[in-house]
């Protein structure tokens, strides 16, 4: 876990992966390279970021991260809580059960589910685009997805198995 109370997600990226929506916490949030260059863009303005630096996002600074090359990427970022951690293995597993598209990238899981994951997020994730929705109507948003039988974070997501399933998995030896 590091050095405080919140989460030291590792993550490899490859070059067909979604980038997540444009998003803010109220917390900071760091990213640091580890192999490959990973671009972080806050408040719309891009900055790559190399092996061995960081970038950190302020407080409730809007900001989003890609994959801009043609390799797969490593990078860790320090999160706001577990759940933060969860609701990311939730999205990514989603979209790798409903597959790539014609260009072969994911196009992610969904916009029922991006939204039945953000009303689970609302508290400490705010999303900003596609749809801004204002703090008070997260709890219709979670209502209305649950009547439709979508739920939001999913443990399932959370298991190793899946991923061993679904995701070829990169050697690196960093770890």
């Amino acid at each position: 876990m590091g050095q405080t109370d919140r989460p030291v997600l590792v993550q490899w990226v490859s070059p067909e992966s979604p980038a997540p929506s444009v998003h803010y916490h109220p917390t900071t949030e760091t990213f640091s390279a580890l192999e490959g260059q990973l671009t972080v863009v806050r408040d719309g303005t891009p900055t790559r970021v190399s092996p061995g630096d960081s970038v950190t996002v302020d407080p409730d600074q809007a900001h989003t991260f890609r994959n801009d090359t043609d390799e797969t990427i490593a990078f860790s970022a320090r999160l706001p809580s577990l759940r933060t951690v969860k609701g990311l293995y939730t999205v990514w597993g989603l979209a790798h059960e409903r597959g790539s598209d014609e260009t072969g990238t994911y196009p992610g899981p969904g916009p029922v589910h991006s939204l039945a994951v953000a009303a689970d997020l609302s508290d400490e994730t705010t999303m900003g685009a596609p749809l801004p929705i204002p703090g008070g109507c997260w709890a219709i948003v979670e209502w209305v997805t649950r009547l439709a039988g979508v739920s939001g974070i999913d443990e399932t997501y959370f298991d190793v198995s899946f991923w061993d399933r679904h995701v070829e998995q990169p050697e690196w030896g960093a770890i």
